[in-house]
């Protein structure tokens, strides 16, 4: 699922210029599908569950967290298409609690694979709260 999310995010519009924000915003939500479609695979047994894989690819959606945020220009101020809705800039208070849910869920998955992962069963209900916090922005911020 959150693959299906972020292949739509970075699908909109054709193709951006790699250096203006919608570009430099894709390119990092290209990264977070490199990691987190792996371990979606894995958790719905499309790929065979390894813990060290899953535990790697937490540790680069964690690098990656602050990533894209700095990519979302105020209105008028690029002239590149974007996905991104109104709400991003007119409702700072409820963008800044869906990053800060994803940021949370992020760092709660990554606190358990730093345990040592065996199963899939341990990593399930963290990865869908990662799931849910990409679910948050999307459903509110995006068209």
């Amino acid at each position: 699922m959150l693959a299906t999310l972020a292949l739509t995010l970075v699908g909109c519009g054709g193709p951006a210029d790699p250096d203006s924000p919608e570009g430099k915003r894709q390119a990092v939500f290209k990264q977070f599908l490199h990691h987190s479609e792996p371990m979606g695979g894995m958790l719905g047994d499309r790929l065979p569950f390894d813990g060290e894989s899953f535990a790697a690819h937490a540790e680069g959606l964690a690098e990656l967290v602050e990533a894209p945020w700095q990519y979302f220009p105020e209105p008028g101020d690029s002239k590149q298409r974007n996905a991104a809705l109104p709400q991003v800039w007119t409702d700072p208070a409820g963008w800044q609690q869906a990053i800060d849910q994803y940021r949370s869920s992020v760092a709660d998955l990554v606190a358990v694979t730093r345990q040592g992962v065996e199963t899939p069963e341990q990593v399930a209900e963290p990865m869908a709260a990662v799931q849910q916090g990409c679910r948050s922005c999307h459903e509110g911020f995006r068209r």
